[in-house]
């Protein structure tokens, strides 16, 4: 879909539907894309399957759901969807023209992009799969040949070969796999017919994110064999990559598709308060993806897919691994787009599940001056005060500062008046005290914004509020850390070089990027949990320590 077509061939057709079909633009497994004009002069990229797929019954039904899907994608730093005949003698689908290189040929003719594009590729890119995902959506075979970079805004295309989200669907055959393998998640590799999740697509944002700033694609290999066990052993190299975009990257790129961020988070992540300057810069020179990050972050986002335990899925024998390894280099001999079909799956004997035996992640507090050290039994640093009848509280009893509340929403205790600005750490050991209740923990603030911590049951929330309305959204997630009423826990933050690293007992939950600027607040309490409305809601809290750090 960029400028750079080929005359047509004499096989090719010159009119398709009402369009006048003017040069090729590309080839793949599933069809062929022209550069076409519509009846009305627009200038249109008009994409045929293949003739063999046609006569094929599944496949039709398949591209016939898949339309109606594409059709709900709104063009969020997407090619919109304008027209398809899928009961055409060839199905075809007719999409927007996007007039710009492909990410592809650009790195390929002038390097990395620069750092002061990366971001905003990144925005434009997750943009994209936030508008697709949450059309029902998965995109399945992002990578840089499909990302346009247009002048607007990049563009996301190809979603010919998506597949609707509903795990149950019969569209996608037995044993083919369709991807691009130095883009493909660790998952795509399993057994055909087990579900990916759009889980699959953030794991290729990072890849793509990780080629445009390195040149490479973080798995690279000399071989197919390479890349697929550097995927499965999650090696990447992210050596062009820093700061913030190394961390969401590095985050995308977990072997476990739980332990990803969605895409709609990817984006409120790269618009975090810490990136005023670069957004500016961004939007400044590509005011449509401004329009379109608008456009998504007004939408209601959807729910998060059903988490479950994450597995690790190991092949038996020898066998089923050189099948394998001749699977994808016969895949690869022909391109790196491919649609790789085998007789009996990836593996040829049921796949062993088993739960990760890794230790989990160390989270370190830095030594530093200690600023506040209370054991919260008594009103020291801590007011201690009362509302509505003695219901509402931060009261001292049974040696810990009890907070309570009887309505849903937050519930804060005050603390000292600190002076702690630049890397500081917070330490205080919480209790959720009834169940629906969430410890909840503001850490850090500017003249705009404020940072907290929720802590629920089933959920860890990284929350931003502004200053001005109040209003507060989610930046971050944790769904794999169970805290257990009437447990104590340790809960530790560093807010380190613009980064915030929260987690409790010695045990890194996740970090994330704030940006500098920020100072330490002093504020313990309580929220109630998502979507609980009927309180009581109880926590308490025992030996805090706020450390600044060197």
């Amino acid at each position: 879909m960029s400028t750079q077509g080929t005359p047509l061939r004499p096989e090719d057709p010159r009119h398709i539907g009402a369009y006048q079909l003017i040069a090729r633009l590309g080839a793949g497994g599933m069809g062929v894309v022209y550069e076409a004009r519509a009846a009305d002069g627009r200038r249109v990229a008009l994409k045929i399957v293949h003739a063999d797929l046609a006569e094929d019954h599944e496949f039709r039904s398949r591209f016939r759901s898949e339309v109606t899907r594409a059709r709900q994608v709104p063009p969020f730093c997407t090619a919109e969807v304008l027209d398809a005949d899928p009961d055409a003698p060839r199905p075809y689908l007719v999409v927007e023209f996007v007039d710009g290189p492909s990410l592809a040929d650009d790195v390929a003719r002038h390097g990395p992009v620069s750092a002061a594009n990366l971001h905003g590729l990144a925005i434009g890119v997750a943009t994209a799969l936030a508008a697709i995902h949450e059309a029902g959506v998965i995109h399945r075979d992002l990578k840089p040949h499909n990302v346009l970079l247009a002048p607007g805004s990049p563009k996301v295309i190809d979603f010919g070969i998506a597949q609707t989200l509903d795990p149950t669907s019969q569209h996608t055959r037995t044993g083919q796999m369709v991807g691009t393998v130095n883009y493909m998640a660790p998952e795509r590799f399993g057994a055909p017919g087990s579900p990916v999740t759009t889980a699959a697509d953030v794991f290729a944002w990072g890849c793509v994110i990780a080629y445009a700033g390195q040149g490479t694609p973080p798995f690279d290999a000399d071989s197919p064999l390479g890349v697929f066990g550097r995927i499965l052993n999650g090696e990447p190299t992210l050596d062009g990559l820093d700061g913030q975009l190394h961390t969401l990257v590095k985050q995308a790129l977990d072997p476990v598709p739980e332990l990803r961020p969605t895409a709609r988070e990817l984006v409120d992540a790269l618009l975090s308060p810490g990136t005023d300057g670069v957004l500016r810069d961004v939007f400044e020179r590509q005011p449509e993806m401004r329009t379109a990050v608008q456009q998504i972050r007004a939408t209601p986002a959807v729910p998060r897919p059903p988490r479950t335990d994450p597995v690790i899925r190991r092949h038996r024998g020898s066998t089923a691994l050189i099948a394998t390894i001749a699977a994808l280099a016969l895949a690869l001999a022909g391109g790196l787009g491919f649609v790789a079909r085998t007789g009996t799956g990836w593996f040829d004997t049921p796949a062993a599940v088993t739960k990760p035996s890794a230790k989990p992640p160390a989270l370190v507090v830095p030594s530093g001056s200690v600023k506040v050290t209370d054991p919260l039994t008594t009103a020291a640093g801590w007011e201690a005060y009362e509302v509505a009848n003695n219901r509402t509280y931060c009261r001292y009893a049974d040696g810990r500062l009890q907070v309570r509340n009887f309505q849903d929403g937050n519930w804060h205790c005050e603390g000292p008046d600190l002076d702690l600005t630049g890397s500081f750490a917070l330490q205080v050991t919480g209790r959720i005290e009834q169940a629906d209740s969430c410890l909840k923990v503001w850490f850090a603030e500017s003249s705009t914004w404020r940072y907290s911590l929720d802590v629920c049951e089933d959920v860890w929330r990284l929350i931003v509020a502004d200053q001005g309305p109040g209003d507060e959204r989610v930046v971050r997630e944790w769904g794999d850390s169970a805290t257990d009423a009437g447990k104590d826990l340790r809960l530790q933050m560093v807010v380190q070089d613009g980064t915030v690293r929260v987690g409790h007992d010695d045990i890194l939950i996740g970090d994330y990027r704030i940006g500098e600027g920020f100072e330490g607040l002093d504020e313990l309490g309580l929220t109630s949990a998502p979507a609980v409305e009927q309180g009581p809601f109880h926590v308490s809290y025992s030996d805090a320590e706020i450390r600044s750090i060197p």
